[in-house]
Formats: structure tokens, sequence, C-alpha cells
């Protein structure tokens, strides 16, 4: 159940990242093997690499390279992502990971919102890993983390487990509630959505802070709604949009724009894009309301 082959997760990371990467002509490559197995969440670790890459290309140089690569460390595997871009000063590096603390710190001319690492260190924290940064200003940076081994078996399949491990793992009960993606970078915007839907407890959130995870969250679990936002780190919601409606697990979901771009030409081109609905900040609560209402017809009831 919690186990993730980093190699397959890779590939699909750099799938995509090959947008983003080919617009600076940046190469992207994996000494990973098919032994590189860890214990940890599948979208966790999928989630993890994705914010570690995206920011290998994003703080990266022109014509420049990213590096994945993985060796054990005692019980755990560690893995690393290098980059050939400016580097980091020593003193910034011990900041990186604190919520709000901007990579953009140590560039210029990068836009960002600076919770991406933040939210990284708290995943890769939850699964009993370590997180950190080795940089060198002019050379690169490597961000590497720590996540605990687990051996395949000689099939390649999951390790064998007891009859009594296998029976207190049975399947639950199917989930019934709406499933809603918020794909948003702005850790207030994503409180606002969070406690709005209290009032809502039958639509189960799930978050992502940049357009890649959003689409890997929603490829391999396609939700019931997706409220996604324009201006994101990496890819933007506009070109996200165009790859949920180009994939078969994804096409017919609705999809919503949560988005500050609120002049009349923005929201024209956001419903000429084919956004199922158009929303700007600040929010206006009862029509976020009444959209989840219309787009989710079940999640209709009577408010206090």
């Amino acid at each position: 159940l919690f186990r993730s082959e980093l190699k397959p997760l890779f590939d699909e990371c750099a799938t995509l990242l090959a947008p983003q990467a080919a617009t600076s002509h940046i190469i992207i490559a994996s000494a990973l093997e098919p032994t590189d197995v860890v214990r940890g969440d599948h979208t966790r670790v999928r989630q993890v690499l994705l914010n570690l890459l995206s920011n290998a290309i994003k703080y990266n140089r022109p014509g420049g390279k990213v590096s994945v690569s993985a060796r054990p460390q005692g019980d755990f595997l560690r893995v690393e992502v290098e980059d050939t871009g400016y580097g980091i000063a020593e003193e910034k590096q011990d900041r990186l990971f604190r919520p709000f603390e901007r990579l953009e710190s140590a560039y210029s001319n990068v836009e960002g919102t600076g919770i991406g690492l933040a939210l990284t260190k708290r995943l890769v924290e939850a699964m009993q890993g370590e997180i950190g940064v080795q940089s060198t200003p002019g050379q690169g940076s490597t961000f590497w983390f720590t996540l605990p081994r687990t051996n395949p078996s000689r099939n390649g399949g999951a390790p064998a487990m007891s009859r009594g491990a296998a029976a207190s793992i049975a399947p639950a009960p199917k989930d019934t509630r709406q499933q809603l993606l918020y794909v948003e970078d702005n850790p207030a915007n994503l409180k606002l959505v969070e406690k709005l839907l209290q009032r809502r407890p039958e639509i189960v959130l799930t978050h992502a802070i940049s357009a890649e995870s959003g689409l890997s969250c929603a490829f391999d679990s396609p939700p019931d709604l997706i409220l996604l936002d324009i201006n994101l780190p990496g890819m933007d919601g506009f070109s996200a949009l165009q790859q949920l409606r180009g994939n078969a697990s994804t096409a017919t979901v609705p999809v919503i724009a949560l988005t500050a771009n609120a002049m009349v030409r923005d929201v024209r081109r956001g419903e000429a894009a084919g956004f199922a609905a158009y929303l700007t900040k600040p929010l206006d609560i009862e029509l976020f309301y009444a959209t989840l209402d219309t787009h989710l017809p079940s999640s209709i009831q009577e408010l206090p």
C-alpha cells in the first residue's frame, strides 16, 4: 500500500514538465534504477519529485541540465535532484524551507510564492524522511530528500505479507462524497476555500500547489470538479486546462477558474478557453456556492 517505485514516478513527472523544460532548452536526466523503491504514499512522493524538478527547471540556466539519482543511506534511500543553475548563497540556504521564504530571494527576475519548499518539507517529514540542500553559487544546487527503503520482492511485486496483515488492509467502503481538486499556490486563498467548504461536508477537498502536480493528481484519480488558478508557478492555468481536456480521464471534468485576473478581457479569454465558470478574486461567496451547486448537483443542501 505504501510502496513507491521512483523510476516510473520520475517518468511521469518528466512528461508533465517537458513543456516547461523545453522553453529554456533544459535536459532532464535520470540515473534511477528499478530497484530504487521507498516506503511512502505514491501521490505524496510524486508531488515531492514534481516540486523539486519544477524548481530545478525554473531556476536553471538556459540550456542547462537537471539530473536525478538515488543511493542507499542506511535504512533510507537518498534521492538527489541536481541542477546547473546559479546556486544559492550559504547564508540563505537554511531559510529556504520556511513558509513564505522564497527561492526568489536568491535570484532576480523570477516570480513565485515561496511556499513550495515548505510544503515539500512537510510531505517528506510526514513520510518519516528528511530534506535539505547543497549549493555552490555559480555552479548549481542539489536538493535532496531521504525516505525509508523497501526492498522489492524477487518477482518485482509488492513484498509478501501474512494473512493477518492482508486482512487488516481490506479495501474500505468506497467514499461516495464529491471530490474537489483545488490547484492554488497561495495559502491564504486555500484557507478561504477550506473554510467555505466546511459548509459542504459532502465535498472532499484535495490541494495541489502547481499545475504540474495538479495534473498528476487529476490524471491519477479524476475528481468531480477542479478549481484552477491561472497564475501558477511553471505551467499556467490555460495550459493546464488544455492538458486536462486532452486526457481521456479528465476530458469531461468541469474546470472552474478562480483567479485574480478580473479584467473583462481576462474573463472573455477564460470563457473562450473552455472553463466551465470563471470566478474572480476577491471571491464572491454566494456566487462560489452557487457555482458549486451548478457543477456538483449532489452538493446542494439547506444552508444554516
